[in-house]
């Protein structure tokens, strides 16, 4: 290390810039700078982990069981999520351990390239849903199908306060009956067991300005099912956010992994997907549960929800945990007809002290 620095020296003398002497030297300029301090050196990592009810286990071990973990298709967790599901296997661990096993293994996804020109970040109006199945999502994505050289589309509906996929078809056309056919599935199997309108719940779809969306035959049948459909501006997904994070999601692990011999053949992936998605699969926004479990456990009144008031942020809290003071949020745009106009309606919610900046 000296003799290098020695080198760099010299370079440096002639006029050569530290960065480049540094590389020259086959060192970062970090190294170059760097003086060690005399200090005490740190902890050896711990070779075994502590789990309830039973001896210490080997790393060894735990890093099978994160093998485990993330093995199936569609789950790419990363550490944290990794922690949360060890600690339901009854590990007493913390995600630095977790991190430094998975790095050490090579188990951490790889950090996505984006191009620096297409980092242009938007401030964009997300919708604030107080419960499950009153804000919709719904849009469409292209999904190659290699063997017969052409697209399919994928439309997909999403609640965007349980993140679940509620419904979903896949397709060589995509015409207006079909959307019909997609919303009259998420009537039938969510809307009508929730029991929403004698709750006086205004339930609203959110979609972009594609034919099948404005067609005349669409819009009547949502309002004859007491669905207020909203449009976003032209140019701006970013106000249709939640499905557009979804299909990335698609894009990233299924997409990318499989190439599709048949409409047949990808159908039966996306089934397997969709059902890991909503029944398996993790989310951090949903305070690890999946959004099947979460949206069993909010029946319970296990969680509340907190909208920032500026910024509309949705954040997801254990109830016991905290202590909560009523508030006046409009959470959502509840259109109901009255005398020709619509009213909007706003809702009570509870929001925590702790997060009103």
């Amino acid at each position: 290390m000296e003799e290098r620095k020695e080198i760099v020296n010299r370079y440096i003398q002639k006029g050569m810039k530290a960065a480049k002497a540094a590389h020259m030297a086959g060192f970062s300029r970090s190294g170059y700078y760097y003086c060690p301090k005399g200090g005490k050196r740190g902890k050896k990592p711990t070779r075994t982990t502590q789990k309830t009810g039973s001896l210490p286990v080997e790393n060894t071990v735990l890093v099978q069981d994160i093998k485990e973990i993330i093995s199936p298709d569609f789950i790419d967790y990363g550490y944290e999520k990794v922690t949360a599901k060890l600690r339901d296997k009854g590990y007493v661990i913390n995600k630095k351990k977790v991190y430094r096993l998975m790095k050490q293994n090579r188990l951490l996804n790889p950090n996505p390239v984006t191009p620096k020109q297409l980092k242009e970040y938007v401030r964009f109006s997300q919708p604030s849903p107080a419960q499950p199945l009153e804000m919709l999502e719904i849009d469409i994505k292209y999904i190659y199908i290699r063997g017969d050289r052409r697209n399919a589309y994928l439309i997909t509906i999403e609640d965007t306060f349980t993140r679940a996929a509620l419904s979903w078809t896949l397709s060589y056309s995509m015409k207006s009956n079909q959307v019909i056919s997609l919303i009259d599935q998420v009537i039938l199997g969510h809307l009508q067991p929730a029991d929403l309108l004698n709750k006086n719940i205004q339930v609203i779809i959110r979609n972009d300005n594609g034919s099948q969306f404005v067609a005349k035959n669409v819009r009547e049948h949502l309002k004859e099912n007491q669905i207020y459909q909203e449009f976003i501006r032209p140019a701006t997904p970013q106000q249709n956010g939640y499905i557009e994070s979804f299909h990335s999601t698609v894009e990233k692990l299924v997409c990318r992994k499989f190439e599709f011999e048949s409409l047949n053949h990808a159908r039966k992936v996306f089934h397997n997907f969709f059902e890991t998605y909503n029944k398996k699969r993790i989310l951090k926004c949903l305070l690890y549960k999946t959004p099947e479990q979460f949206f069993k456990e909010w029946q319970k009144e296990k969680f509340v929800v907190v909208y920032n008031t500026k910024t509309k942020k949705q954040k997801f809290f254990l109830r016991e945990k905290q202590a909560l003071v009523p508030a006046l949020l409009p959470s959502r745009r509840n259109f109901l007809s009255g005398h020709g106009k619509d009213k909007l309606i706003e809702n009570d919610l509870y929001i925590s002290s702790l997060i009103q900046s």
